[in-house]
């Protein structure tokens, strides 16, 4: 981390227990922010002994299907979080009007072949339909292009994406790191 964390401001801000004790911080930089002005805006995690606090805009799902971006206050205890997997979303609404666009362009020459609405005005429909297939292209790569990586963390009660691209590399390494070490640790104190 590259600043040492007011742990006794996380006790009275951030942690619900008293007695809990600081593991590590995914997204340091937010967490001060958040601590010196109070601003949640970029999403960052802290993992206690006993809980993980996911704050900020994050992407929320209770069913595994539909995520959305919202922000977030939440606490996941250690007993119910349950895995952590990789996670990539793409914008629908971008698939979406590249569909539309490839629609267009057809149903546009389609109609000036039946109807000859061309003729009477200025634009051409060819030309028009053209132009709609490079939009669906367009928006097509945009779909591919822009995607979100979360890194997913799985409870009881579904689950919360923490965005990637605003974590530190390291941290969000070591906040993997002491997940998976609690995880296996869990499961070999079942068996």
């Amino acid at each position: 981390m590259p600043q040492i964390i007011n742990e006794a401001r996380l006790q009275s801000e951030i942690f619900l227990e008293p007695d809990e004790k600081l593991i590590c911080v995914a997204g340091s930089p937010q967490l001060e922010t958040y601590l010196e002005k109070g601003i949640r805006k970029k999403c960052f995690a802290v993992l206690s002994d006993r809980a993980i606090y996911c704050m900020g805009k994050c992407t929320v799902s209770r069913d595994h299907r539909s995520y959305q971006t919202q922000p977030t206050d939440f606490r996941i205890d250690l007993e119910e979080f349950q895995d952590l997997k990789y996670l990539r979303l793409r914008n629908k609404f971008l698939l979406s009007l590249s569909f539309f666009f490839l629609m267009l362009g057809p149903v546009l020459l389609l109609l000036d072949k039946l109807t000859h609405f061309g003729d009477g005005i200025a634009f051409n429909p060819t030309l028009d339909a053209v132009i709609s297939i490079l939009f669906a292209g367009v928006f097509y790569l945009l779909y591919v292009i822009h995607q979100k990586n979360l890194l997913e963390l799985l409870h009881t009660n579904g689950s919360i994406g923490l965005d990637q691209h605003v974590l530190p590399d390291k941290e969000a390494r070591l906040l993997i790191r002491y997940l998976r070490g609690f995880l296996r640790g869990r499961d070999n104190s079942e068996v």
